[in-house]
C-alpha cells in the first residue's frame, strides 16, 4: 500500500513538473550587463538574426568590423556576437520600471550614482558601467537605455 501511495505521489510530482512552462526571455526587461528582452550580450550574430529577422537598417561601425543592426525598438551592435543593445521603445524597462520616456530624476533615483556623466550637444549620458541612459536636455526625459558588458562612455 505504501509503495502504491509513493508511486501516485511521484507520478503527480512529475506531471506537475512537466506542466510548468519553460523559462523565456521574451519579457521586454532590461537587465544590466546582460540583455534587453530576448537579445543578450554575447549572443551569436546568427542567433540574433534568426530571432529578430531582417533588420530595418544596417550601418557599418566606422573603424571596426562591427555593424549596427536596427530592429523595431532596438538597436544592436555586433560582429560575430552582440556587443551592446540600445532600447528606444518604452515597452522595454528595467526591473525598477525605468523605460525610455521616463523622467531623468526617476531614472537617477532608481539607478543611483553613475560611474560617470558625459554631456553631449543636446543630451546627457549617465553611465553605470553595464548600463547607461541618455537624457534629452530640453525635455529632461530618458531617450534611450543601453546595455553593455562594460562602460564605453567613461573610458579615457
Amino acid at each position: 500500500m505504501k509503495a502504491a501511495i509513493l508511486s501516485v505521489l511521484a507520478s503527480a510530482f512529475l506531471a506537475a513538473g512537466c506542466a510548468t512552462a519553460p523559462l523565456t526571455l521574451n519579457d521586454n526587461q532590461i537587465v544590466r550587463g546582460e540583455r534587453v528582452g530576448d537579445v543578450e550580450i554575447g549572443m551569436p550574430l546568427s542567433s540574433l538574426l534568426a530571432l529578430k529577422g531582417t533588420p530595418r537598417q544596417t550601418i557599418p561601425i566606422k573603424g571596426t568590423a562591427a555593424t549596427t543592426y536596427v530592429f523595431d525598438g532596438l538597436t544592436v551592435g555586433a560582429h560575430d556576437e552582440v556587443y551592446w543593445i540600445i532600447a528606444k521603445d518604452p515597452r522595454f524597462r528595467t526591473a525598477t520600471g525605468i523605460a525610455p520616456g521616463a523622467e531623468q530624476i526617476a531614472a537617477r533615483g532608481a539607478l543611483g550614482q553613475p560611474v560617470c556623466v558625459a554631456s553631449r550637444e543636446s543630451t546627457t549620458v549617465y553611465d553605470y558601467g553595464d548600463l547607461y541612459f541618455e537624457v534629452d536636455d530640453a525635455s529632461g526625459k530618458v531617450t534611450v537605455i543601453g546595455v553593455q558588458a562594460e562602460t564605453q562612455t567613461c573610458k579615457s
